[in-house]
């Protein structure tokens, strides 16, 4: 009785011995990956593209690393450990590309006066894009640059200056993506949008465009919205143009999965994930149930597609499709085909 006792009381500590053991080698291995994942936010780059950082008083922490796009947890962690020697004021702060954990703190104990910056506007994008662009730039508040392009007022004004505009109910048609030179500390909405349209006059209008009326341009434009969005390859877009031409002057149905979110107000981004949901909607826009251009540009081509689509480059091809992962366009005569097309790639 007395040894059997014994064992068992034995057995209850080696088992306590064990947990206890198991526990302190689990607690190690969390604090070693916890310690390799620190590191690797210590030692890797973390803002890659030159950023400008406008804070305001109310900002917090959390706030920088947002802006930066990197943990906020390590973030703080590191200011913990490493509590910097001055305190970041209100200010304008610009991190240089290539920057490390310790390069950006760097970078935030020397406050710069910026006047002008240069922001980018890409092609394939639309008044949504650009819109959520100037607000992660801190230049716009969310949506005054939609309302702005939007405006019957303003574009009724504009009209005085840009004959091509013509009373249109969106700018969408001609705000030409570009790169600009802009006022950080007093952005305003008018000013870029004039030099979008001044680009659009000087680069495409006054090139190729000025001897046509007012309804053909649209009509070019509005399709080259579609062309820059299917093809980005300089080379197809002459070919997926006249594609989508022949189409439309034979009353298909054109087929642009890009025409299916606009209605929507989506980014090119957001897009991506819920097209499918929309894939079969009636709609002004969906050139999957309705056979004719949609009711306005789905985005501002810029001038290589405009004239692309222009001068098409005529051939037997009625169908098109993509490598998902390669981007490399087959081209189709017949369904049958493209259904081939489908089934490789």
């Amino acid at each position: 009785m007395f040894t059997s006792q014994r064992i068992d009381k034995s057995k209850k500590s080696n088992f306590i011995i064990k947990l206890f053991k198991i526990i302190i080698y689990i607690f190690i291995i969390a604090i070693i990956i916890i310690f390799i994942w620190y590191w690797n936010f210590k030692s890797n780059i973390l803002v890659e593209n030159e950023t400008i950082l406008n804070i305001k008083q109310w900002d917090k922490t959390d706030f920088i690393a947002e802006k930066l796009w990197i943990n906020k947890y390590y973030f703080k962690t590191f200011l913990y450990l490493n509590e910097p020697d001055f305190k970041i004021m209100e200010w304008n702060y610009k991190i240089n590309s290539n920057s490390n954990i310790e390069l950006i703190v760097e970078w935030l104990s020397k406050p710069i006066k910026i006047w002008e910056i240069d922001i980018t506007l890409l092609e394939w994008w639309n008044i949504y894009d650009i819109d959520e662009y100037l607000t992660k730039k801190d230049l716009i508040n969310k949506w005054d640059y939609i309302k702005y392009a939007t405006s019957s007022e303003k574009i009724e004004k504009l009209t005085e200056f840009y004959k091509f505009i013509n009373w249109l109910n969106t700018l969408e048609w001609y705000l030409y993506p570009d790169t600009y030179t802009v006022d950080s500390d007093n952005f305003k909405i008018n000013n870029l949008v004039i030099k979008q349209l001044d680009s659009f006059e000087s680069k495409v209008y006054n090139k190729i465009l000025s001897n046509m009326d007012n309804k053909k341009i649209e009509e070019l434009v509005n399709l080259a919205s579609i062309v820059e969005k299917e093809e980005k390859n300089s080379d197809e877009k002459p070919i997926v143009a006249w594609i989508l031409k022949k189409r439309l002057n034979e009353w298909w149905m054109i087929w642009a999965d890009a025409t299916v979110c606009y209605p929507h107000k989506l980014t090119a981004n957001e897009c991506k994930m819920v097209i499918s949901k929309y894939i079969k909607e009636i709609s002004e826009y969906n050139t999957r149930t309705m056979s004719w251009l949609p009711k306005t540009p789905i985005s501002n081509p810029s001038f290589d597609t405009i004239n692309a689509t222009l001068n098409y480059k005529e051939t037997s091809y009625w169908f098109y499709l993509h490598d998902t992962r390669t981007w490399k366009i087959y081209y189709a005569i017949t369904n049958e085909e493209h259904n081939v097309n489908k089934s490789n790639h």
